[in-house]
């Protein structure tokens, strides 16, 4: 990863939580709501799956297996809501659906989901397996979109209500060599944000239902932090890999943060901020002042494409 890709922000942003999205600042917000988590044993995953019970929302908890997820349950658990536990991998579409019809069975209409769950390899297509290169686009965006498939008939039939959090990077905005399977099923996620965002409207479902691509800031986890493999390091040692220790210095916000910022946007609080890609180190308070038409009339904090002056992205 060049830290050339990636340009320097001019006003400070945050690596903790702040103002309107500390837990006192969202205590009781998302009282009685059921949130489900994809990704939840360890990490940002867990640490979004407690900020929701921070906030009064009952959570379903989901990872490839319940035992690994007994920390987070326990956490989540102390403040005093209902916590359920579910094992499935988000690929299989069958299993995924019949958890998701067991925890509507158990703790009620799911209201959040939050699509947390990604994997990443850090290895060239050249090198790489199909299957391997694929099991990331897999995960990362088929899974996101199977339970919004799901869910969104449900909201549409209880109201019209409900929010959806896809967990995005910085690394779907930009070009990242040894990291195409992650970069490009995070761009599919963002784009993939935006456009639903329109399509909602089309059924009046658009003040309702909020979709968000949130990216989660530089939080240093397993999957982050697991560098290239032997073989990739010998074959290309220091052209991006072989130097985790270096990019360290990028991962430099704690996974409370994103959490915070999840526990904020399923209270309703930023619906203004509905179909866009939001970092959640940059200021939530700055972001309403500047207001939705703005953004949306200037394109802000939606992929795009810069042509040469004169030339434009027409029909």
């Amino acid at each position: 990863m060049d830290p050339a890709e990636f340009g320097i922000s001019t006003t400070p942003l945050h690596h903790a939580p702040y103002g309107p999205i500390t837990p006192e600042a969202l205590a009781g917000a998302n009282t009685s709501k059921v949130a489900l988590i994809t990704g939840a044993a360890r990490g940002i995953g867990a640490a979004i799956a407690e900020s929701l019970a921070k906030s009064g929302a009952n959570v379903a908890i989901l990872d490839l297996d319940i035992e690994r997820q007994a920390d987070t349950q326990q956490k989540c658990a102390a403040h005093g809501v209902k916590v359920g536990v579910y094992g499935c991998d988000v690929t299989d579409e069958q299993t995924l659906l019949a958890t998701l019809d067991q925890v509507e069975q158990e703790l009620g209409p799911v209201d959040v989901l939050i699509n947390n769950a990604g994997i990443l390899s850090q290895r060239p297509l050249l090198i790489s397996t199909f299957p391997s290169f694929w099991r990331q686009i897999e995960v990362n965006f088929k899974a996101p979109l199977l339970l919004t498939h799901a869910l969104l008939p449900r909201f549409l039939s209880r109201g019209g209500t409900g929010c959806i959090i896809n967990i995005a990077s910085r690394s779907g905005t930009v070009d990242v060599p040894m990291t195409m399977g992650y970069v490009t099923s995070k761009a599919a996620l963002i784009r993939g944000t935006h456009t639903l965002q329109k399509e909602l409207g089309l059924d009046g479902l658009d003040e309702g239902v909020g979709v968000y691509a949130l990216h989660p800031g530089g939080v240093f986890t397993g999957m982050g932090g697991s560098g290239a493999e032997e073989d990739v390091r010998e074959r290309y040692g220091g052209v991006g890999v072989g130097d985790e220790e270096g990019f360290r210095e990028l991962f430099r916000d704690g996974p409370e943060l994103c959490g915070q910022t999840c526990a904020w946007l399923a209270s309703g609080r930023g619906r203004e901020l509905r179909g866009f890609y939001l970092d959640c180190r940059q200021d939530v308070r700055k972001l309403l002042e500047y207001g939705r038409e703005a953004m949306l009339k200037e394109k802000r904090n939606t992929l795009g494409v810069n042509f040469l002056d004169g030339y434009c992205n027409e029909p």
